[in-house]
């Protein structure tokens, strides 16, 4: 995987950008944050070291559904759409189904 580095501030993904990319973070921490009704961004998560963001999208093959921006310099190893399905389709089929239940059930949340 390729390496991406990062700025405090930098916009990773935004909400609603074409997917292709899920991003493993190695060092430095990401927000996520989902637009509210009324406009106004809100946080749903705070991503550290060793956790991945992007990854639904990359399942699902939709838009972001939240904005990831670094609160800190980082770096982070790309993992691309190629990337993720010849890692699935080493895998046994019935994680595939899983996986796209739960990004699936998780997207419906917010």
């Amino acid at each position: 995987m390729d390496k991406r580095f990062f700025t405090q501030g930098e916009i990773l993904f935004a909400e609603g950008d074409t997917g292709g990319v899920a991003y493993v973070i190695k060092k430095g921490c990401v927000s996520l944050t989902k637009r509210t009704s009324n406009g106004m961004s809100k946080q749903v998560a705070a991503i550290e070291p060793g956790s991945i963001v992007g990854e639904m999208s990359l399942i699902e093959s939709l838009p972001h559904s939240v904005t990831a921006t670094a609160t800190e310099d980082g770096e982070a190893l790309i993992l691309t759409r190629d990337e993720y399905k010849a890692r699935l389709e080493k895998s046994d089929k019935v994680l595939a189904m899983i996986l796209r239940s739960l990004t699936y059930r998780l997207r419906s949340t917010y």
